[in-house]
């Protein structure tokens, strides 16, 4: 019996006594009360209604007063919680059994204990007088199942923070309100928008955030590389196991900052608090306002989000740090800045491309023209995905220079413009050499020039 069920039972007898514990209760009332249970039997924790006899009503109420409710509970056996039925050599055995693999059944145990029984001197009779469901029974009192075998121990978790501001980064996506999106064909159109941020884990501060229709890699990328210019690179940044979040590009540009990421493990969100606490932030202050005052479009949105971050959350004392992001970003922290060069090669794309006999190639839907000297060759073209217009030719580790579109390129030189004269000559003649060689080897013949023949 567990422990709800004895409390039960201590409810049900106290609740059949507690009109007999009157002190000016008078023989007659007793009576009219033994008559009332006799025509309307309670129904105790087993649902099968019954009339308590006169003595277990006064047994009862002896013990009320002797112990109070507690005394009222069902008493637990002496042997309570040992296993009279399983020796305990072979309940160690059987527990073992079932640690080895969970999956095995009391039967396939039952088996093996009466193999195993007859090697260390026990009788196997003892284990044909063992029940399968008392096996189970003490399997599951042992938290032997195959749910808790299973599942590893719970893991104890302490409170961590960065040192400094700069020093990690929290990226983590959230659905956001649905937005007006018409088109010519949906006027009514609805899309749902997305929230991704880069919050910083030290100050607690969104370094970069913003609303889209599409939590993406492109997205992701945007919005690091404003977070970097203005605030420098981050030493490392800490996210879940999203598809934006695992790719090689991700990690090869963080890489060139000099900086890793680092990922969730699998089933344990509990290291995304922070993410965690500002969403709840953002879902009890800044979407409740978007009910009272919908945004028209996703810009507006945005603006919208840009000023509460600025002038609500950033400026708010925080319930764990005990002061405001802005105060506490300011403390110092690791900042490294970065150049805009140095964040364009951090963002790069290599493509090759084929230069063909005109010294152009083909990208995106139009064509470049490359610097002289690599017709019908193999190029790469390095660009950043936030400036696709810029592009740097590279060849074998050399770079060549810009392209630049035919439709923006200079137009040649007019004709009238001097001619390039070629580089001079090395004034030697191959048939000059044979000559020489010739008349070397034949020093007595004497050739009579063309001219000077009959």
């Amino acid at each position: 019996m567990t422990n709800a069920e004895r409390e039960a039972w201590a409810l049900f007898r106290y609740r059949l006594i507690s009109p007999l514990l009157d002190p000016a209760l008078t023989p007659g009332d007793r009576h009219a009360y033994a008559q009332f249970l006799g025509a309307h039997a309670p129904t105790p924790p087993t649902g099968v209604p019954y009339v308590p006899s006169s003595r277990s009503l006064r047994r009862y109420q002896a013990t009320y007063r002797r112990g109070g409710l507690d005394a009222l509970r069902p008493q637990r056996r002496a042997d309570w919680g040992t296993r009279r039925s399983i020796p305990d050599p072979l309940w160690d055995q059987a527990a073992l059994l079932k640690r080895e693999a969970p999956e095995r059944s009391a039967t396939q145990v039952c088996a093996l204990l009466a193999a195993w029984a007859p090697t260390v001197g026990l009788d196997p009779a003892a284990v044909g007088r063992i029940r399968r469901a008392t096996l189970y029974r003490q399997w599951h009192q042992a938290g032997l199942t195959r749910r808790h075998l299973a599942v590893a121990a719970p893991k104890r978790y302490r409170r961590w923070e960065a040192p400094s501001p700069g020093a990690l980064w929290q990226s983590d996506v959230m659905n956001g309100p649905w937005m007006p999106d018409p088109t010519t064909e949906e006027p009514t159109r609805m899309r749902a928008t997305y929230c991704l941020v880069l919050l910083d884990d030290y100050s607690r501060r969104v370094v970069a955030g913003r609303f889209a229709w599409a939590a993406d890699a492109a997205l992701l990328e945007e919005l690091l590389a404003a977070a970097v210019a203005q605030w420098g690179a981050p030493e490392r940044v800490y996210c879940d196991n999203g598809q934006i979040y695992t790719s090689d590009r991700l990690t090869t540009v963080l890489a060139r900052f000099g900086a890793r990421v680092v990922h969730t493990p699998p089933y344990q969100p509990a290291g995304k608090g922070k993410q965690e606490r500002f969403w709840g932030s953002l879902q009890a202050s800044f979407l409740p306002e978007l009910h009272v005052q919908p945004a028209d479009s996703l810009g507006q949105l945005n603006t919208w989000f840009a000023a509460w971050l600025e002038e609500h959350y950033h400026r708010r004392v925080h319930g764990t740090t005990g002061e405001t992001p802005v105060a506490r970003w300011g403390t110092g922290g690791v900042h490294r800045p970065q150049t805009l060069e140095q964040i364009r090669a951090a963002f790069r794309v290599v493509v090759d491309r084929h230069v063909d006999k005109t010294g152009q190639v083909r990208w995106q839907g139009a064509r470049w023209i490359v610097p002289e000297g690599l017709l019908q060759t193999t190029v790469q073209l390095h660009y950043d995905p936030h400036h696709p217009d810029v592009l740097t030719v590279w060849q074998q580790d050399t770079c060549w220079g810009p392209a630049v579109r035919s439709d923006r390129a200079v137009p040649d030189p007019s004709p009238a413009a001097p001619a390039v004269l070629p580089p001079p000559g090395s004034g030697l003649s191959y048939l000059t050499l044979l000559t020489a060689q010739q008349q070397a080897r034949r020093p007595g013949v004497a050739y009579a020039a063309a001219e000077d023949r009959p």
